[in-house]
């Protein structure tokens, strides 16, 4: 039995990033969107409430779309080369909780996105053992 399809969309501005995350996520059984901003995602609602968005986005554009970044906070996955404490403060305060080290891990990602809570009706991934040594930040208010 096949289970419902779930989407995944990043938001990145490197296009052979996006193109390995694209091959690696549709590995895993996802529906790959690439998009250009934030504004994008609110014409895809209903497939983001069965998946997720993934983006590497400048803090300034993280702030500027507060609303949408809260709305979503729970299906969102940061990418990023470098956290520092006020960065992470920042994140913390607007809500980011889920965060990966770029380059990114395919163990770890893969980690992330089993943290993300699916519909029952919804695969999702399993791996063989649990993932020693993360670098994935997941602190929860």
């Amino acid at each position: 039995m096949m289970g419902k399809v779930k989407h995944v969309f990043i938001i990145d501005k490197d296009e052979f990033f996006r193109l390995s995350l694209n091959r690696m996520l549709k590995k895993y059984g996802f529906e790959v969107e690439e998009v250009k901003d934030f504004t994008q995602l609110d014409k895809s609602k209903k497939e983001i409430e069965t998946g997720l968005v993934l983006a590497d986005v400048e803090m300034e554009v993280l702030e500027k779309n507060i609303s949408i970044i809260k709305r979503w906070n729970d299906r969102f996955i940061l990418m990023t080369p470098l956290v520092t404490d006020e960065m992470n403060f920042r994140l913390k305060k607007i809500g980011i909780h889920r965060i990966i080290k770029k380059p990114v891990e395919p163990k770890l990602l893969k980690r992330a996105i089993r943290e993300i809570s699916f519909p029952d009706e919804l695969e999702t991934l399993s791996t063989g053992r649990p993932v020693e040594g993360s670098r994935i930040k997941t602190e929860r208010r």
